[in-house]
């Protein structure tokens, strides 16, 4: 399937993991990476909504489909292991998974931040600490090795009603600087990408609508533009805006 405004072939080769395939962000994601040429595998807890998305990416020989849930340990590491099997090696990871509720802080679920702790935070810390050694082992052999973290503009703006998910995305942002300067010396370039969806008092902004300026698309052009860069350069953070702000 064609998406429109995707590259040429720029990522031919490459061999993508993307962690929350099966999101609004992951799905469009994995298909424009595919159409950017990457054998592209596809990782999600729910095993009925990865079935349909490997299906609907239609190519079997450049797709493999990963039931895992990023807070286990295991999980992740079985994931790593399906990789390397079927393709060899990986250099371009993608943590999209994660969860957010929103509330004013006083009437905040304890259980809700727990959950959102565990897998925006736990989970990207799990996925990143297993997938380095085959990224630093692809970037010690001289091909670019890319990971790439989802933040958040709410961070950044002070979102009311998301003060949790605000400090986890500050978290996930301090790691991905910190990661970028541990492991740059070697060649791994650790990206963030800080997306402005539309502000839904409580439920997920990035599930997004069909209307909303920064799509998926739009993140996967960044992180094609990313992976594609010559090794040696680092698109480190990016921050996505749509050029037209509605006001009230």
């Amino acid at each position: 399937m064609s998406v429109p405004g995707s590259p040429a072939a720029v990522l031919t080769g490459r061999v993508a993991v993307v962690l929350g395939a099966t999101g609004w962000i992951g799905t469009g994601i994995s298909r424009y990476l595919l159409q950017a040429g990457a054998n592209v595998v596809i990782v999600s807890r729910d095993r009925e909504r990865l079935a349909r998305l490997e299906q609907s990416l239609g190519d079997e020989h450049r797709v493999l489909a990963t039931t895992a849930d990023v807070t286990s340990q295991l999980d992740v590491d079985d994931v790593r292991a399906a990789a390397l099997e079927r393709f060899g090696h990986i250099d371009l990871v993608l943590v999209l998974a994660g969860v957010i509720t929103g509330s004013a802080f006083e009437d905040g679920v304890p259980a809700d931040w727990a959950e959102m702790t565990d897998v925006n935070l736990r989970g990207v810390l799990h996925s990143a600490q297993t997938f380095a050694m085959p990224l630093l082992d692809a970037a010690e052999q001289g091909r670019p090795a890319d990971l790439v973290l989802l933040g958040a503009v709410t961070e950044e703006s002070h979102e009311p009603r998301f003060a949790v998910f605000n400090a986890v995305s500050a978290a996930i942002t301090q790691l991905g600087r910190t990661l970028r300067d541990e492991y740059g010396g070697r060649g791994l370039r650790v990206h963030v990408l800080a997306p402005e969806f539309p502000r839904v008092a409580d439920s997920d902004p990035r599930r997004g609508r069909e209307d909303a300026p920064v799509t998926p698309e739009s993140l996967a052009a960044v992180v094609t533009l990313a992976a594609s860069l010559p090794v040696g350069v680092n698109l480190a953070e990016a921050v996505l805006r749509p050029t037209r702000v509605a006001h009230s």
